[in-house]
């Protein structure tokens, strides 16, 4: 039997690759692993998954974009999602090099104010003293949110390196909503082994006291964020018209329980800004042109009678979550509700006499050495700590504000805050034309795309927001809407009436 030398030859190189691998791999293993070996089991490994990866870079991103994931076993402990947007992009970016038909889609309107925002950020790098990577033994620190908001900024322009299928527009809704289910894992307690390594990819969440609904106010924020991502996907996927309808008589109570669900975090802010998507969606979907209207008010009447002779008897943590309103609530749940507020705008007080201070040239992510003497400060509310001037506490002296304008201001100044309003009002134009002019199929995807944005960007400026990690969720929106609708959608030319056929010229007279 004749034998083919090709096959002969590349058996010949597998086997000449794959048996040494496998001898390095073995002997690595009998030994205590350190990042070398480990980090070389990982390099054997990434080859071996790097053509499904290559194939299916797209549709992994998307999903990675909210996958509650952190990567402990690479340094600094990155978040999955700014893994998979750097792999993502620099495959489109070799795809786009080696095949011109591999077109990332082109919108000036969002690549411009992004170029300048990305340039803001590294003249304010270069000025005020580096990157500050302390992970990669660097001296100093803080350089984690200068990686944080660049590869935010980049994610848009992974997510419009292709258009998304029109025929798996469904498939990537799925995709980039129900990804973020896994984070109620962060709120289980530390497992035994050999369970440790899931504690490793989900890290358990800081708010969760263990101590249940009877004994103090524990706040389960992992648990409500899992809620609000089933909770947008409907939004997203059904909107209003789909859920309330009697076809489907099981999505409205589902509906109603996952916002339910949302307020075992104790966060007032997240009911507030939930209403305010349904409130939008109400109007974007022209409900509020229908009988409807008149059942929502009543709706809303109802529940607002029941809730006040109840409202004591409810849980600790769900009683904090309503304290906005004029309830009669319990008084503990109030004064943790009014202490964390009070805290909150002390923190405003103190820090925004010192914004003048950093409009030229902002004070940048960088943290020296005697900084960090301040780290443990101003972590308690409710205690004296509330009381002493923020600007000097922990959370003053990594930028965590707790307020949009103040993460811009401060770290960028003047040139960050105009690059960021620029940034944000050619996404609000983005999504608004989308939904405007969109595929009639898309329209509900669009609608809800377009609440949100706008609900986060008035979070962002008037009650709670971090350019670092916002910057990430702003352009993530934009960049699958795009992907989506293919671009900016633009209204459709109107068919004009056929004109008349000119009448020949009649011959003059002689």
């Amino acid at each position: 039997m004749m034998t083919n030398p090709a096959a002969a030859m590349r058996m010949l190189i597998t086997y000449s690759i794959c048996i040494p691998v496998a001898i390095i791999v073995g002997w690595i293993l009998t030994n205590p692993l350190d990042y070398g070996s480990l980090g070389f089991i990982l390099m054997v490994l990434a080859l071996i998954i790097s053509p499904v990866f290559i194939k299916w870079h797209y549709p992994i991103m998307v999903f990675g974009l909210a996958f509650p994931v952190y990567l402990f076993f690479l340094i600094g402990r990155p978040p999955c999602w700014q893994v998979v947007v750097l792999l993502s992009l620099g495959i489109a970016v070799v795809e786009r090099m080696m095949n011109s038909d591999r077109q990332f889609l082109r919108v000036p309107s969002m690549t411009w104010p992004l170029l300048f925002t990305l340039a803001v950020m590294g003249f304010t790098m270069a000025l005020t003293g580096g990157t500050g990577l302390h992970t990669l033994g660097g001296e100093v620190g803080g350089g984690k949110k200068y990686v944080s908001a660049i590869i935010g900024v980049l994610t848009y322009f992974a997510l419009t390196s292709r258009r998304i299928p029109r025929e798996h527009w469904k498939f990537y809704i799925g995709l980039y909503f129900l990804s973020a289910l896994p984070q109620f894992i962060s709120d289980f307690p530390r497992l035994p082994q050999p369970l440790t390594f899931i504690n490793y990819l989900f890290p358990p969440a800081a708010e969760s006291s263990g101590e249940g609904f009877g004994g103090g106010i524990a706040r389960y924020g992992s648990v409500a964020a899992s809620a609000i991502a089933l909770f947008f996907f409907l939004l997203a996927r059904h909107g209003l018209r789909g859920i309330f309808t009697f076809k489907r008589p099981y999505r409205a109570p589902l509906l109603f329980l996952l916002l339910g669900l949302s307020l075992l975090g104790g966060y007032r802010g997240l009911i507030i800004t939930n209403f305010m998507i349904l409130f939008m969606l109400f109007f974007f979907e022209g409900l509020h042109r229908t009988r409807v209207l008149l059942v929502a008010i009543l709706a809303v009447i109802l529940a607002g009678s029941l809730l006040v002779p109840f409202a004591r008897l409810l849980p600790p943590t769900l009683q904090r979550s309503l304290a906005f309103l004029p309830l009669p609530l319990s008084a503990q749940a109030r004064l943790e509700a009014e202490g964390s507020t009070e805290w909150r705008l002390q923190i405003w007080r103190d820090l925004w006499p010192k914004v003048p201070g950093y409009l030229l040239l902002g004070k940048g992510y960088l943290l020296q050495a005697e900084d960090f003497q301040y780290f443990g400060q101003g972590g308690l509310v409710n205690s004296a700590a509330a009381t002493m001037d923020q600007s000097n506490t922990s959370f003053g002296v990594t930028g965590d504000y707790h307020s949009g304008p103040l993460s811009i201001l401060i770290p960028f100044g003047l040139w960050g805050g105009l690059a960021f309003l620029w940034v944000t009002l050619a996404g609000l134009r983005v999504l608004y034309r989308n939904f405007r002019y969109g595929d009639p199929e898309l329209r509900t995807i669009n609608a809800f795309l377009l609440a949100w944005y706008i609900q986060r960007c008035l979070t962002f400026f008037f009650v709670f927001g971090g350019f670092e990690a916002d910057i990430f969720l702003f352009m993530r929106t934009v960049g699958f809407s795009l992907a989506l609708n293919g671009g900016i959608c633009r209204p459709q030319p109107r068919a004009t009436e056929a004109q008349p056929f000119p009448r020949p010229p009649q011959p003059l007279p002689a």
